[in-house]
Protein backbone atom coordinates (compact mmCIF):
# COMPACT_ATOMS: atom_id res chain seq x y z
CA UNK A 1 0.00 0.00 0.00
CA UNK A 2 1.70 3.37 -0.95
CA UNK A 3 1.04 6.39 1.32
CA UNK A 4 1.44 10.02 0.91
CA UNK A 5 4.02 11.92 3.14
CA UNK A 6 3.08 15.14 3.98
CA UNK A 7 5.90 17.35 5.94
CA UNK A 8 4.56 20.66 7.36
CA UNK A 9 7.71 23.33 7.81
CA UNK A 10 6.89 25.83 10.51
CA UNK A 11 9.13 29.02 8.91
CA UNK A 12 10.39 31.99 10.17
CA UNK A 13 13.17 34.09 11.58
CA UNK A 14 14.58 32.96 15.38
CA UNK A 15 12.15 34.16 17.95
CA UNK A 16 8.94 33.98 16.02
CA UNK A 17 7.74 30.96 17.56
CA UNK A 18 8.33 28.25 15.46
CA UNK A 19 9.14 25.24 18.10
CA UNK A 20 5.90 26.08 20.24
CA UNK A 21 3.68 26.18 17.61
CA UNK A 22 5.43 22.96 15.94
CA UNK A 23 5.27 21.02 19.07
CA UNK A 24 1.62 22.01 19.74
CA UNK A 25 0.82 20.99 16.18
CA UNK A 26 2.41 17.69 16.76
CA UNK A 27 0.72 17.17 19.50
CA UNK A 28 -2.67 18.37 18.27
CA UNK A 29 -2.70 16.36 14.94
CA UNK A 30 -0.28 13.19 16.52
CA UNK A 31 1.92 13.78 13.69
CA UNK A 32 5.77 13.18 14.54
CA UNK A 33 8.33 16.87 14.93
CA UNK A 34 11.61 17.34 13.59
CA UNK A 35 13.56 20.10 15.00
CA UNK A 36 15.11 21.59 12.14
CA UNK A 37 18.02 22.91 13.96
CA UNK A 38 19.28 19.76 15.14
CA UNK A 39 19.97 18.30 11.35
CA UNK A 40 22.70 21.37 11.14
CA UNK A 41 26.27 20.20 10.92
CA UNK A 42 28.39 20.63 13.70
CA UNK A 43 30.14 23.45 11.71
CA UNK A 44 26.99 25.18 11.08
CA UNK A 45 26.40 25.52 15.16
CA UNK A 46 29.87 26.47 16.05
CA UNK A 47 29.67 29.32 13.06
CA UNK A 48 26.45 30.37 14.27
CA UNK A 49 27.43 30.53 18.08
CA UNK A 50 29.96 32.41 17.12
CA UNK A 51 27.75 35.15 15.43
CA UNK A 52 28.94 33.97 11.97
CA UNK A 53 25.90 33.78 9.62
CA UNK A 54 25.50 30.85 7.13
CA UNK A 55 25.92 31.00 3.78
CA UNK A 56 23.39 29.75 1.43
CA UNK A 57 26.51 27.04 0.58
CA UNK A 58 26.55 26.26 4.36
CA UNK A 59 22.62 25.34 4.25
CA UNK A 60 22.26 23.92 1.32
CA UNK A 61 23.34 20.09 3.07
CA UNK A 62 20.81 21.13 5.78
CA UNK A 63 17.77 22.16 3.97
CA UNK A 64 18.12 18.88 1.75
CA UNK A 65 17.33 16.95 4.87
CA UNK A 66 14.37 18.30 5.92
CA UNK A 67 12.13 16.80 4.15
CA UNK A 68 14.09 12.99 4.26
CA UNK A 69 14.42 13.02 7.51
CA UNK A 70 10.59 14.18 8.69
CA UNK A 71 10.12 11.49 6.51
CA UNK A 72 11.98 8.71 8.52
CA UNK A 73 10.37 10.37 11.14
CA UNK A 74 7.00 9.44 10.10
CA UNK A 75 7.45 6.06 8.89
CA UNK A 76 9.27 4.94 12.09
CA UNK A 77 6.17 6.14 13.76
CA UNK A 78 3.10 5.92 11.31
CA UNK A 79 1.12 2.51 11.22
CA UNK A 80 -0.46 1.69 7.72
CA UNK A 81 -3.82 3.21 9.18
CA UNK A 82 -2.26 6.60 10.37
CA UNK A 83 -2.35 9.87 8.68
CA UNK A 84 1.73 10.15 7.16
CA UNK A 85 2.26 13.56 7.89
CA UNK A 86 4.84 15.38 9.68
CA UNK A 87 5.90 18.71 11.28
CA UNK A 88 9.30 20.44 10.63
CA UNK A 89 11.01 23.47 12.07
CA UNK A 90 12.70 25.28 9.14
CA UNK A 91 13.70 28.99 9.22
CA UNK A 92 13.16 29.22 5.40
CA UNK A 93 13.79 32.63 4.87
CA UNK A 94 14.24 32.58 1.53
CA UNK A 95 12.05 31.47 -1.52
CA UNK A 96 15.25 30.06 -2.72
CA UNK A 97 15.83 27.72 0.90
CA UNK A 98 11.66 26.78 0.40
CA UNK A 99 12.32 25.81 -3.63
CA UNK A 100 15.37 23.71 -2.32
CA UNK A 101 12.93 22.02 0.51
CA UNK A 102 10.54 21.59 -2.43
CA UNK A 103 12.90 20.21 -4.75
CA UNK A 104 14.14 17.74 -2.10
CA UNK A 105 10.75 16.20 -1.87
CA UNK A 106 10.08 16.38 -5.70
CA UNK A 107 13.68 13.98 -5.90
CA UNK A 108 12.25 11.07 -3.18
CA UNK A 109 9.03 11.33 -5.52
CA UNK A 110 11.28 11.06 -8.90
CA UNK A 111 14.03 8.56 -7.83
CA UNK A 112 11.76 6.40 -5.03
CA UNK A 113 8.21 6.91 -6.33
CA UNK A 114 7.50 8.36 -2.68
CA UNK A 115 4.39 10.24 -2.53
CA UNK A 116 5.66 13.09 -1.05
CA UNK A 117 4.16 16.95 -0.48
CA UNK A 118 5.30 19.78 1.20
CA UNK A 119 3.31 23.16 3.05
CA UNK A 120 5.38 25.49 4.44
CA UNK A 121 3.63 27.91 7.86
CA UNK A 122 5.54 31.22 7.93
CA UNK A 123 5.28 32.63 10.90
CA UNK A 124 6.15 36.57 11.12
CA UNK A 125 6.83 38.64 14.56
CA UNK A 126 8.03 42.17 15.22
CA UNK A 127 12.13 42.56 15.13
CA UNK A 128 12.09 44.37 18.34
CA UNK A 129 10.09 41.29 19.87
CA UNK A 130 12.19 38.53 17.91
CA UNK A 131 15.12 40.14 19.52
CA UNK A 132 13.75 39.94 23.07
CA UNK A 133 13.42 36.99 22.81
CA UNK A 134 16.73 35.33 21.34
CA UNK A 135 18.16 37.82 24.27
CA UNK A 136 15.85 35.36 26.50
CA UNK A 137 16.65 31.84 25.56
CA UNK A 138 19.13 30.19 27.64
CA UNK A 139 21.42 27.69 25.44
CA UNK A 140 20.80 28.25 22.08
CA UNK A 141 23.24 28.66 19.46
CA UNK A 142 21.22 31.46 18.12
CA UNK A 143 22.83 34.61 18.89
CA UNK A 144 21.31 38.27 18.92
CA UNK A 145 23.22 39.41 16.37
CA UNK A 146 22.02 36.82 13.95
CA UNK A 147 18.46 37.66 14.32
CA UNK A 148 19.33 41.03 12.36
CA UNK A 149 21.39 38.92 9.63
CA UNK A 150 17.92 36.76 9.08
CA UNK A 151 15.91 40.06 8.80
CA UNK A 152 17.73 41.43 6.67
CA UNK A 153 18.12 38.21 3.79
CA UNK A 154 14.49 37.50 4.57
CA UNK A 155 11.51 36.99 1.88
CA UNK A 156 8.38 36.40 2.83
CA UNK A 157 5.91 33.50 0.76
CA UNK A 158 4.39 35.82 -2.11
CA UNK A 159 1.23 34.59 -3.46
CA UNK A 160 2.78 32.67 -6.25
CA UNK A 161 3.73 30.22 -3.58
CA UNK A 162 0.66 27.99 -3.25
CA UNK A 163 1.81 26.14 -0.76
CA UNK A 164 2.73 28.71 1.64
CA UNK A 165 0.43 30.30 4.24
CA UNK A 166 1.33 33.44 5.97
CA UNK A 167 0.75 34.04 9.68
CA UNK A 168 1.87 37.85 11.34
CA UNK A 169 1.88 36.85 15.14
CA UNK A 170 2.72 40.21 16.41
CA UNK A 171 0.73 40.76 19.74
CA UNK A 172 -0.73 37.82 19.68
CA UNK A 173 -0.85 35.35 22.88
CA UNK A 174 0.37 31.88 22.14
CA UNK A 175 -2.62 29.78 22.60
CA UNK A 176 -4.24 32.44 19.55
CA UNK A 177 -1.21 31.91 17.78
CA UNK A 178 -1.53 28.05 18.16
CA UNK A 179 -4.92 27.73 17.11
CA UNK A 180 -4.31 30.49 14.33
CA UNK A 181 -1.40 27.49 13.04
CA UNK A 182 -3.86 25.11 13.46
CA UNK A 183 -6.24 26.13 11.37
CA UNK A 184 -3.87 27.64 8.65
CA UNK A 185 -1.74 24.13 8.19
CA UNK A 186 -5.35 22.34 7.95
CA UNK A 187 -6.37 25.17 5.12
CA UNK A 188 -3.13 23.99 3.20
CA UNK A 189 -4.86 21.49 0.06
Amino acid sequence: MSHTYMVWVIAGPAGCGKTTVAEFLSKELDAPYVEGDSLHSPENIHKMSVGIALTDEDREPWLRKIVPETIHAIKARSKPEEPHYGVVTCSALKKKYRDAIRASARELRERHGLSVGVRFLFMSIDEEVLLERVRGRQGHYMKESMVSSQIRILELPTLSEIDSVFLDVTGKMPEEVNKLAKTAVLSLP
